[in-house]
């Protein structure tokens, strides 16, 4: 059975008469239908990095990291044992082409592994059929959503240019490292090996007919383990999974969300429902320049309503539909509903989309300390279809919450901030969402502060750790800290230092051992 019959069955299921495209239709045909660029995105950022040292974190990795046992201050605490792994671009650069946007870069992982006392780092790029294939022929052969490659090779399909560089997520004994147009790809825990692009449904009675759909890089797990992911096509159409702790497909479908924003991160779940929530986004102005990339095309549409779209998580049927003030947000924290069938949920507001694109001008070496941060914003849906909004004066970013409490009710919300607008944060933030009280540690203006992930080994709110990289710009340096949750403001419990600096990444897990 082809893909375009599986989309038509979930038509059937009430999703609306499906129009199937690549999921990349919005970057489509890079390699033809732009001009490529003048400019030189590689001389530009080194003459900027002469004279902001702060752009370290985007200078590209030539090779793997080998092990490293770390320096330690302080303790690591004994309920600490297993392996932190983070994920984001580090091939940025082949040859004198440098990519145009950050979210074109090739993955690569990083694993601390903490052990009896010690704490030992590697660093490896996600050997994607992509990265294999330039790796060899030691040039980019294919363009971007961004970036053309003059005489590029012909992008068919997704997974031609899955760079898997956006998240990692433990499934089973492996790894997936997630993207955000294609296939989740497995990952060798111990080794980061690469194995294969994931098939989803291929054990199932999906067969092969999901393969290549986009998964996005923020699934959300319950407590049980299972798995629930989106993926937004090109047609306006979102995909939505059911999966089993061990990635086996329990239910997939598809909802007619209507979307043409070109841009959709983040989810949210309660114990019933699935958030959709779709941005104040738009690609249609921006069609009309061939020189435009895909994510340059994205732009903020301060007349568009956010709509959120409720999902019932037994059938993944659409079951209501909720307009909010317009913005923008890549990331939520946490969602829960209470008796009585109210949703309260939180995000990271964006007033606009100008940190999308501020990530393209990083990569030429343009720092923007005017774009605005992120606000904590929390939100009410009520029965009745009305919404209320609720934004503090605190910027913020990556929010967490502890793993056992996903899609229930919160107290705590853990995320990054920092106290003035910056490109990047420097504070490591938990708020008590009861109380309003915020408990914070300021690393200073010479760190550039990393997503901090919750390790909860008691499974009890408010108890656990942060844990999660800094990097520190006049020693070139990055280091991992753990925070005791109880007492962010006290600072680091434990801090291990490498040798050299990482690449600036995304997202990252835990996995006990």
């Amino acid at each position: 059975m082809q893909r375009r019959h599986f989309l038509k069955g979930c038509a059937s299921l009430g999703a609306g008469a499906v129009i199937v495209n690549s999921p990349l239709k919005v970057f489509a045909s890079t390699e033809t239908a732009r001009t490529p660029q003048v400019l030189n995105y590689k001389a530009l950022f080194n003459d900027a990095l002469s004279q902001s040292p702060e752009l370290i974190g985007f200078t590209n990795v030539d090779d793997d990291f080998a092990p490293e046992v770390l320096s330690i201050e302080g303790k690591i605490p004994l309920d600490i044992q297993g392996t932190f792994y983070r994920n984001g671009p580090g091939k940025l650069e082949r040859g004198e082409h440098r990519y145009q946007h950050l979210f074109e870069g090739d993955g690569m992982l990083q694993s601390f592994t903490i052990a009896q006392g010690k704490i030992v780092h590697k660093g490896k790029f996600i050997n994607t059929p992509k990265f294999q294939k330039e790796q060899k022929n030691k040039k980019f052969l294919y363009s971007g959503p961004e970036t053309v490659i003059p005489d590029a090779l012909s992008v068919t399909n997704a997974d031609v240019i899955n760079t898997a560089n956006t998240n990692v997520i433990a499934v089973g004994d492996d790894l997936w490292a997630l993207w955000e147009a294609g296939s989740a790809t497995k990952v060798d825990a111990k080794s980061l090996e690469y194995k294969e692009q994931v098939i989803l449904g291929e054990h199932d009675k999906y067969k092969k007919t999901l393969q290549g759909l986009p998964f996005s890089a923020h699934p959300k797990v319950e407590a049980n383990g299972d798995i629930w992911n989106f993926g937004l096509n090109s047609s306006g159409h979102v995909v939505l999974y059911h999966l089993a702790p061990n990635g086996r497909a329990k239910n997939v479908a598809l909802v007619n969300a209507k979307y043409r924003g070109g841009m959709l991160h983040d989810f949210l779940m309660t114990e019933k429902h699935l958030l959709i929530i779709l941005p104040s986004l738009s690609t249609k102005r921006s069609f009309a320049n061939n020189r435009q990339g895909g994510f340059s095309r994205i732009s903020f549409d301060k007349e568009q309503a956010q709509r959120v779209l409720v999902i019932d998580k037994a059938s993944l049927t659409l079951k209501k539909e909720y307009e909010l003030e317009a913005g923008f947000a890549f990331h939520y924290g946490n969602a829960w509903e209470e008796t009585d069938g109210t949703i309260r949920f939180d995000a990271s507001l964006y007033p606009n989309a100008d940190s999308l694109h501020n990530l393209s001008n990083m990569m030429k070496g343009e720092i923007n300390h005017s774009v605005p941060n992120a606000k904590a914003a929390f939100y009410t849906l009520s029965p009745n279809g009305k919404s209320s909004q609720m934004i503090l004066d605190t910027n913020s970013e990556f929010p967490e919450v502890c793993d056992h409490r996903v899609g229930l009710k919160n107290e705590y919300l853990y995320h990054l901030s920092s106290k003035q607008n910056s490109f990047w944060s420097n504070t490591v933030c938990g708020f008590n969402v009861n109380s309003g009280k915020l408990d914070s540690y300021e690393f200073g203006e010479e760190f550039l502060v990393e997503e901090h992930i919750t390790v909860c080994p008691k499974q009890k709110e408010g108890t656990g750790y942060l844990i999660g990289t800094a990097l520190h710009v006049p020693s070139k340096r990055t280091c991992l800290n753990i925070f005791n949750v109880e007492n962010i403001s006290d600072g680091p419990i434990a801090r291990a230092w490498l040798s050299h600096h990482l690449p600036l990444g995304f997202h990252g897990t835990f996995k006990a051992a």
